[in-house]
């Protein structure tokens, strides 16, 4: 449709140039200087008013359409890359409960502008956890994550948006609650419909499955099935959902199996074990409870008979807690509530007390916009990591002796470091290997993010000043001058900036990537200590860093004894 607009402008222009030359040509002899300007700034006035005519009904078509359709489907339509395909992806189902019972008691136009006012607080949290609205279903929704546009997280995508509309929602007031099923799987998506309408959608088992979930969801939460789980566990808090158990009984026999396993570490007793695989069949843990029926035959083999009948029966029954049975589905499937976001801070192990009390101090003066970065951060990946990076920035300045200012400066260089990478393609952003084994344009798309985020952060309205954006623009800067963007070496890099580079280093080798597990602290010291004697990182900041880093240092090597002590000697 726009480029048939396009082409009307074209050729309006053209018209217009060809009726002034031959009103011009037809003029009896040679007309002057001044009456051709005369006529020329006429027919220039005409076409003005001509394209500005065309542009404005260009936009009421546009409003138009992108108020019945996702916008991004509207530009791969217009731009001829939408096709129908197979591709992994995540469905959201959400549904107003008992809404209609509350809604016979209410006026009709009171109904109305509830379920607007419920889709309008909706769709800016799904657009900005990249959700494709598939449609309105009477008082709920279908969402697609992973289509039209891939994303490789789009689980996690999902999950955070779920969390962050029930939030809303229980903010809001509404009358009524929500549920919201969530699966993940692959599917069938495309333009579907008769000759004269289409629209963009899903079908498939993993529709029905995520439609299904949403239906035996409890008001208020969400609901999730095993591939879900599986893409997001290491970050959030769930419960499986038990058959004949209800969360009150669940959460109590975790809690016992919980205080039975400290127990066994430090004391095992046969007893204890063979309680521990009872509670573990009772939450239908299978593999768990097997392995505690083990040790309980390697402690005492006199066992063999009591542990046999005991299997016997978990095999015959336990399963059966373990599984929900779904409408339209035969096999039983593994169904998860997830509860809500894990506290990331409260990992010790790799921050000292210093980075926590900054982290305190400063989120209590300071509004963070905590959905913006974290619709950041599930694109690759790497949820936690301005949290993290944010209290050890601020807990360095604060060691280093500097003044609040600066460190809440520091802080706030490190929560947005990486925020000019939302206008970094999401390919480049999940990339494996190395950065220099990338084409130099894709180099250079990656190395631009520095650059980009003074314009993120002033388009989601966050307040700067300017030692804050040059410490952002200059964390990549290595000591010995071989950084980006511009090269710079010493005491040319603003400290703040040196002090973000060493806490953004330290946070990306102690947390989980998609492509490599977690280092310990103190493998991760030991690293910087490489670091610092290849010239990366300023020794001095450095070696402020590893005196603060000492705690957490000594809280690993506790654990892990036989890891030795970082030294940068």
């Amino acid at each position: 449709m726009l480029f048939l607009i396009g082409a009307v402008s074209l050729l309006a222009g053209g018209l217009a140039g060809f009726f002034i030359a031959k009103r011009l040509s037809r003029r009896a002899g040679p007309a002057s200087p001044s009456e051709n300007e005369r006529l020329l700034a006429e027919a220039n006035k005409q076409l003005d008013e001509k394209n500005l005519r065309l542009e404005s009904e260009k936009q009421r078509i546009e409003s138009v359409l992108y108020a019945s359709m996702d916008p991004a489907v509207a530009r791969l339509i217009i731009d001829r890359r939408l096709h129908n395909e197979k591709r992994p992806l995540t469905v959201l189902f959400a549904d107003a409960m008992n809404f209609t019972s509350v809604a016979e008691c209410m006026p009709p136009e009171s109904v109305i502008d509830e379920l607007n006012r419920l889709f309008g607080t909706m769709e800016p949290v799904l657009t900005r956890f990249k959700g494709h609205i598939d449609k309105y279903l009477g008082d709920g929704l279908m969402a697609e994550f992973g289509a039209p546009y891939s994303a490789q997280h789009h689980s996690l995508l999902a999950v955070l948006a779920a969390l962050r509309i029930q939030q809303r929602v229980a903010e809001g007031r509404f009358p009524w609650k929500l549920r919201i099923g969530i699966a993940s799987g692959t599917t069938l998506v495309g333009l579907m419909g008769s000759e004269n309408r289409k629209n963009y959608t899903a079908v498939g088992d993993t529709v029905n499955l995520a439609s299904r979930l949403q239906a035996l969801c409890p008001p208020g939460s969400v609901c999730v099935d095993g591939a879900v789980f599986e893409g997001i566990k290491r970050w959030f808090e769930v419960r499986r959902i038990r058959v004949g158990l209800s969360e009150k009984d669940a959460k109590n026999l975790e809690a016992r199996l919980a205080l039975i396993r400290n127990t066994i570490e430090s004391a095992p007793t046969t007893r204890l074990v063979l309680e521990a695989a009872n509670i573990c069949s009772e939450l239908g843990d299978l593999d768990q409870a097997m392995r505690f029926h083990k040790q309980a035959l390697d402690m005492d083999p006199d066992q063999r008979q009591p542990v046999e009948r005991a299997v016997a029966s978990m095999l015959l029954t336990g399963e059966e807690r373990s599984f929900v049975s779904v409408k339209g589905k035969k096999a039983r499937i593994a169904a998860y509530e997830v509860k809500g976001l894990k506290k990331l801070l409260s990992e010790s192990w790799r921050l000292p007390d210093k980075a926590m009390h900054v982290y305190k101090w400063i989120e209590s003066e300071v509004s963070l916009p905590e959905e913006w970065i974290l619709a950041m951060e599930a694109i690759e990946g790497r949820i936690g990591h301005a949290q993290v990076t944010a209290a050890l920035a601020g807990g360095l300045a604060d060691s280093m002796g500097l003044g609040d200012e600066q460190i809440r400066n520091a802080f706030l260089a490190g929560y947005f470091n990486d925020v000019g990478k939302r206008n970094v393609s999401e390919h480049l952003l999940c990339y494996k290997g190395r950065l220099q084994d990338l084409p130099p344009s894709d180099q250079a798309m990656i190395k631009s993010h520095v650059s980009e985020a003074e314009k993120v952060l002033k388009e989601i309205s966050v307040p700067t000043n300017p030692e804050m954006l040059r410490a952002i623009a200059q964390h990549h800067e290595r000591h010995d001058g071989a950084g980006y963007p511009e090269g710079l070496q010493g005491e040319e890099i603003c400290l703040l900036a040196r002090l973000v580079r060493i806490a953004d280093t330290y946070e990306a080798l102690t947390s989980w990537r998609p492509y490599r597990e977690a280092w310990t602290p103190s493998s991760a010291l030991i690293e910087i200590c490489r670091e610092i004697d290849g010239g990366a990182i300023d020794p001095k900041v450095g070696k402020a860093f590893l005196e603060m880093m000492e705690d957490a240092r000594r809280k690993d090597l506790a654990k892990t004894p036989a890891l030795r002590s970082a030294s940068c000697a």
